[in-house]
Formats: structure tokens, sequence, C-alpha cells
């Protein structure tokens, strides 16, 4: 089977302009994991597109250099027309994601990934919270920055976060509502329906591992995300993969959190994130509908090849998906800005 598996900061997409330095390094990092694994699994070619400024992959079937737009558009129905497949990594906001993935179904080939209906849903911070607050689970409260007042939470410290943002980009805290008040007077009106507000939730940030098909999910693990408050915005600098465990917290299980989202979403399909926090109940802040920087370290954790478990979802189904014991490997993906993202097992 040949895959194009599109990495969007890396595909030169950007080739006219300056390459988001943190995104990029984190979107190739999560991109050479995948390829690696790809490479060792049976019967598959990997198509890529890459900005000419970066250097070549190993472990690739087919690479075509991007150096204008117009070789980005040209290369890109080139590689459509001859794959089988597409795998597409990309953020979620201005509805980039869905959009892809709308693409590749038109173009009449095998989506490796999230249905655009499912994306669309939890691309919206507001969406997601409703969908999933519907379904039983506890979501972080939300109201939209225009509708905001000093005395809308009884929570001090606060975060702004566009409704349609990807991971911590944009993730704005302040400490107290005089502070975001001030922010809010000094942006413009068209700004307030674009942002939302949060409370600040205390406790373990984490994030989940999923695998998911047609409202079923296998839990793959539970991780620890380090975070870092500086200068007003929180910044996302390590995630320990399967280092937190749902037996150490108030319920639901992992498992059952994992449960209940499928169902409500039974569009997502493939590798899923979901970030919550656990204070000491989990509290549901997002969901990721694609590839997240915590699959680097999933090789490390299970001792086995991931990729294999995308090729038996697609082409058998969830249930012929073996998965091994839970693992009592952790790994740490280091996600400091400046630093070569990489994985080291404890």
């Amino acid at each position: 089977m040949k895959i194009l598996v599109y990495e969007h900061i890396t595909s030169g997409a950007f080739c006219t302009e300056s390459l988001p330095s943190h995104l990029a390094r984190e979107g190739d990092a999560i991109l050479q994991a995948l390829l690696y694994d790809l490479a060792r699994t049976q019967g598959v070619q990997s198509v890529i597109l890459r900005d000419f400024r970066l250097d070549t992959p190993p472990y690739i079937h087919r690479c075509h250099y991007i150096r204008n737009l117009n070789d980005f558009r040209r290369c890109w129905l080139i590689s459509l027309d001859y794959v089988d497949g597409v795998l597409p990594i990309a953020p979620e906001s201005d509805n980039l994601l869905a959009e892809i993935q709308s693409w590749v179904l038109k173009a009449g080939k095998r989506l490796l990934g999230c249905r655009p209906e499912a994306t669309a849903i939890v691309t919206s911070k507001t969406r997601t919270a409703r969908h999933l607050a519907a379904a039983g689970l506890v979501t972080a409260p939300t109201v939209w920055l225009k509708d905001w007042q000093p005395d809308t939470f009884t929570e001090s410290a606060l975060i702004c976060k566009p409704d349609d943002g990807a991971g911590c980009s944009n993730l704005l805290y302040f400490e107290n509502t005089a502070a975001l008040s001030a922010w809010k007077q000094q942006r413009a009106p068209e700004i307030w329906g674009k942002q939302i507000v949060q409370p600040y939730i205390w406790g373990t940030a984490s994030s989940l591992c999923l695998l998911c098909a047609d409202g079923e999910a296998r839990l793959l693990c539970g991780n620890r995300q380090g975070l870092r408050i500086t200068e007003g915005t929180i910044q996302l600098t390590s995630i320990t993969v399967n280092g937190v465990n749902s037996q150490e917290f108030y319920p639901p299980s992992f498992q059952e959190i994992a449960d209940i989202i499928a169902t409500a979403l039974p569009g997502l399909w493939g590798f899923v994130g979901v970030d919550l926090v656990l204070s000491p109940q989990p509290v549901i802040i997002e969901i990721n509908p694609r590839l997240t920087t915590s699959y680097i370290g999933l090789r490390e954790v299970y001792g086995i090849n991931p990729g294999t478990w995308l090729l038996t979802l697609l082409n058998k189904g969830m249930k012929a998906v073996e998965l091994p014991p839970r693992p009592c490997q952790k790994v740490t993906v280091a996600t400091e800005e400046g630093d070569a993202i990489q994985a080291t097992r404890h």
C-alpha cells in the first residue's frame, strides 16, 4: 500500500515564508517516528511532500521537494493520484485538517485519519465541551471572551485561547480577573468573538493516546504533561508517555473516558489524543483528531511497532488489533523550544 504521509508544517506549505520553528520541530519529529514505523510495516511504501529547506528523512519510498506554491499544488495532486491512501497530520485550526480530510475522501482515496465531520466538532473548543458534557463527561467551564465578565467564574486564575486553536498555540494565562480585563480592553471587539475564557484548572496536566474506529476506542496510554508558565503564556515542555495511571485518581477510568468519547464521536479514527486535567476527577480540555507528539514514545513504551496497529485497523477492523499487556515502561519526550525533540527511556 502506498501512503502519502502528509505533515503540513514540513510539507512545503510554508515555502514562501519562514517556517514556524517550534511547530516544524514537533511536526518533523512526529513524521520521522511514523516513517520509521511504516518502513517496518510489511507492504507499505511512504510518500511525502518536503520543504526544500529541510533534510531528506530516511525510510521513504518517494519524496517531492517543494520550492514554491506551484510545486506544492502540482506535487500534492501527483501524490494524491499515485497513492492508495493518505495519513494527514495538520493543525485543526482554521478548519485546515478537516478540509484536507475532505479532499482525500473526494479524491476517492483511503483516509487514514478521522472523518471531517468529527474533526469539525473537535476543532471548536466550545462545540467539544457541549458535545462531551452531553455525553456525561466533565469539561472545563467555557465562555466566549465577548461574554466574559469579571464575576463569570469564582476562580481567580484564568486562561484565554482561540476557540479553534491547536495545542498550546496562543494559550494565555492570567493571574486574576483584572489582568484579563485589561488585556481584553486592549483588543479589538472582533477578536472577542474568536477567543474563549476558562478558569485555570489546577491538577495533573495529562493526555491520553487512543486508537479509535467506528465508535470504539482502545486506550494505549496515559501521559503526564510538563507545562511552564512564562510571561503570561503556557508552554508544553515535556510529555512522559505512559507516565500517569487512572487508578491514581477519581473515576471515570481512562478507558471509560475513551469509550464515552468514541461513542459520542464515532467519526474519530486512528490515533487520537485527549488533553485533560486530573484534579483529581478528570476534566476534559480538548480532543486532538490526529497523531500527537506522544506518538514518538509509543514504540519504546510497548516495545513493538505501533504503525502496524493502524494498518490492521484499516484492513481488518478494531477487533483484529492486538495490544500487548499494559506496559510499565515510561518514556519522556522533551519539547523545549530550541532543543531537539527526543525520547528518553526511564
